[in-house]
């Protein structure tokens, strides 16, 4: 009898989220950063518009929770060129890349979004709408950047684009919204 009210109990206890991960981006009062649930697509070929900007916001220099910080990135546009390239090894430094596999160039422009938790200066400082700092190019307008998409050894698309623009950082604004 003991055993079925325990099992009971975990059956309950399970439903209402007690072991759930929380939301990242509910400290930060923003919305969470993108998660990714599959790299391998396309299979050959070059990456669409879309896959890359998937891939781009779920990679290294994309969207997520690191170091105390929340980094989120909008206005996100990229393109993909047409054509492939070979790996070089001078300018493809990736330590994961596939040198075998062929590498696309990206270009595009988003604006990059670092959120504080509110109150993480003390006191009332940051508070929940003016804890992110913006940088774009100046203006409210995106940066511009280039990059590479390529695949790894375990043949999963990774994209990243370092940005081509002076940056400037706008403080105290609000989170993005999705």
């Amino acid at each position: 009898m003991k055993l079925q009210t325990i099992a009971a109990l975990v059956v309950v206890l399970s439903g209402t989220g007690m072991g759930a991960e929380p939301h990242p981006g509910a400290p930060y009062g923003a919305r969470d950063p993108a998660v990714c649930s599959s790299t391998k697509d396309p299979v050959k070929g070059a990456p669409s518009a879309a896959q890359a900007k998937a891939y781009f916001l779920c990679g290294l220099t994309g969207e997520k929770e690191t170091g105390g910080y929340l980094y989120l990135i909008s206005d996100l546009k990229v393109d993909v060129a047409g054509s492939s390239r070979p790996y070089n090894a001078w300018t493809d430094s990736t330590p994961d890349i596939d040198p075998k596999q062929p590498v696309y160039a990206i270009k595009g422009s988003y604006s990059l979004y670092q959120c504080m938790h509110p109150g993480q200066g003390g006191g009332n400082s940051y508070p929940i709408g003016k804890n992110c700092n913006r940088t774009d190019a100046g203006g409210n307008t995106p940066l511009r950047a280039a990059g590479i998409c390529y695949k790894d050894s375990f043949a999963e698309w990774h994209c990243y684009m370092h940005i081509t623009d002076a940056p400037l950082d706008t403080l105290g604004v609000a989170a993005p919204a999705r």
